[in-house]
């Protein structure tokens, strides 16, 4: 039954829901369908302000998924939906530098095989028309084409009052529903976060203009037939299908498909090195594109434009998501973080479990203000521990090499220990038993840190040109790849806890010889420049010296020397310059050194 008719409004008219969802896009939808799954006898109540038909390549941002996101999809029952209705991602591509230089001759960062975990390019348009009838065939009750006016939260731990009005009668009758539970997936409209000032600033500041073009875009087209070992790579054929990067110093421009055929184009920039009004306008989007990567500008030419949207400061925290009031907040009705790395379905997947979970808790009498305060601190936390990823790489973006560096890093802390989190469902625990893996994550966090400042001071520092080449990130076999095959184990929180220390140990390594490999890079004047601005003294972090024994090595005594860590990351992020000798490394680090071994004691004689 389609629930958006004159008899739908009038039954629902002062009827009494469990829980209503104020917005019925992508938040409110899978968590209606994941409430339904949970709780099969609970009354739910979906209010949409636009009514179907939706238009296909419906007009919403955030198209593309990661493995977080997409295993929580799958989850709701959509397994034999997403792969016959979407399309299969073959991962995240890069092509950092600038577009001053052809697609060929730049450097391209990304998978070289289809990737094990799978991942999707969603057309919201017909992906949220097709949850809105699966919610529907479930048993929730769907409202269209109402608009929320306004809610009275209750205080005393009473029914709350949701009213609104149905936008397609003349003269505005206001209806109202009572219930339990109040979710507000309204988007950027956020009923309740800005009701109750509760939005927080984020570090990262930046912005975005996208918009539809009509037809498949493939990047292939961009790079003329008779550059042939562009064109006859294994994977070649597949570019289309990834979300493809073109980047330069501050921006990125995003070309995603979709599966009514057209393309999404968007392009992102960091306010440290561009402005709003490069991107307010689609005039100013396509001028902005024409001037940083004029070869993909040429071939969008081609194109017909369907449409156009911006948004301004996009990132945005939140004081706090849930309360026992029994309200709570998901999708960008509570915080935004960035489109890069595509995080936002995973951030829905958080937001949407932990109101899951708060109902559970409710709902068999267990102690719901311990569990909304930690699910409201873990919930900051990962949203806070996401920013940091984004907010300072506005110049790595321009620099290869050093972007290379940040999709190894950034690949193996998602897949160690967030992915792990949700997919085995850590979030589940409480008390003393979520401390252990609270601590991980703060390390986590804290490693992630260091890189980002590592990584934007070498771009800073050095310079540097793209040049023609390929990496392919994950490299197989490589501890990314490990880490990314671990997304399938299903593990006990003891197993999950064990794997993720181990990765832990294997991270501070990792940090370790990136902060090695860069410093060898720099030279001793501009090493010495980075220590400083990156204020490396005062990391948590300790490099081995006999580590450094081996700058100088070449060949298979280097091989040989080498941890697998420091082979792996040599494999997959290739040999480099080493331009600083053993005893100004000592110098450089400094306190960064782990104490060396004593030397045993030499036996002493009895005297004679």
């Amino acid at each position: 039954m389609t629930q958006h008719g004159p008899d739908a409004r009038d039954e629902v008219n002062g009827g009494t829901f469990d829980v209503v969802i104020c917005g019925g896009g992508l938040s409110g939808l899978t968590l209606g369908l994941q409430l339904r799954q949970e709780f099969p006898d609970l009354r739910v109540l979906i209010l949409e302000r636009v009514a179907r038909p939706l238009p296909d390549g419906c007009h919403k941002v955030g198209e593309s998924s990661v493995e977080l996101g997409s295993s929580y999809f799958l989850s709701l029952g959509l397994q034999d939906y997403l792969p016959k209705h979407q399309i299969y991602k073959h991962g995240l591509r890069f092509f950092p530098g600038g577009g001053h230089k052809p697609l060929h001759e730049r450097f391209e960062i990304g998978p070289m095989q289809e990737p094990i975990v799978p991942s999707f390019q969603l057309d919201r348009g017909s992906f949220e028309s097709d949850l809105r009838q699966f919610n529907q065939d479930r048993g929730n009750v769907l409202l269209e084409g109402c608009a929320v006016r306004d809610v009275e939260i209750s205080s005393t731990g009473g029914l709350h009052n949701v009213f609104f009005e149905m936008l397609d009668e003349p003269e505005k009758t206001r209806r109202s529903v009572q219930t339990k539970w109040l979710v507000d997936a309204t988007g950027r409209h956020a009923l309740l976060r800005k009701r109750m000032k509760l939005t927080r600033g984020s570090r990262h500041s930046a912005s975005a203009g996208w918009y539809r073009i009509n037809g498949k875009l493939d990047i292939n087209d961009l790079v003329p037939p008779e550059q042939k070992s562009w064109h006859e790579k294994p994977f070649a054929s597949e570019r289309w299908r990834s979300t493809n990067h073109f980047m330069g110093p501050g921006y990125w421009v995003w070309v995603i498909p979709l599966s009514s055929g057209m393309t999404s184009i968007g392009a992102v920039i960091h306010n440290e090195l561009h402005s709003f009004d490069d991107v307010r306008s689609l005039e100013r989007v396509q001028q902005f594109i024409q001037k940083h990567e004029p070869q993909l500008f040429e071939e969008l030419k081609k194109y017909e434009v369907r449409d156009f949207l911006c948004l301004r400061d996009y990132s945005h925290q939140v004081g706090r998501a849930w309360s026992t009031e029994r309200w709570a907040m998901v999708g960008e009705a509570g915080a935004f973080v960035d489109p890069m790395y595509s995080p936002g379905s995973d951030f829905i997947a958080y937001a949407n479990t932990f109101t899951t979970e708060l109902i559970r808790t409710d709902r068999e009498g267990g102690d719901l203000e311990t569990r909304t305060r930690e699910l409201n601190l873990q919930y900051r936390a990962l949203v806070s521990g996401n920013i940091d990823v984004y907010a300072s790489c506005a110049p790595v973006y321009g620099h290869p090499s050093a972007m290379l560096a940040k999709v190894y890093w950034d690949n193996f802390a998602y897949w160690s220990y967030s992915c792990q989190y949700f997919m085995r469902r850590i979030y589940r625990l409480t008390g003393e038993a979520a401390v252990p893996f609270q601590e991980v994550g703060l390390r986590i966090v804290e490693l992630s840190g260091y890189m980002q400042k590592l990584l934007r001071e070498w771009a800073l520092l050095k310079p540097e040109e793209p040049e023609a080449g390929t990496a392919a990130m994950p490299r197989f076999p490589s501890i990314l790849v490990d880490a990314h095959l671990a997304l399938q184990d299903q593990m006990t929180p003891d197993e999950t806890l064990a794997y993720m220390r181990k990765r832990v140990v294997e991270g501070e390594e990792i940090a370790a010889e990136l902060l090695v490999r860069v410093l060898g890079e720099l030279g001793p004047e501009r090493a010495a420049q980075l220590i400083e601005r990156a204020g490396v003294a005062a990391w948590r972090l300790k490099v081995d010296p006999a580590r450094l024994a081996h700058e100088s090595s070449v060949g298979l005594s280097r091989r040989h020397a080498l941890s697998p860590i420091a082979r792996d990351i040599e494999r997959s992020l290739g040999r480099r310059e080493r331009l600083v000798d053993e005893a100004t490394l000592r110098t450089l680090l400094g306190s960064n050194l782990q104490p060396e071994a004593a030397a045993p004691a030499q036996p002493q004689l009895a005297p004679a």
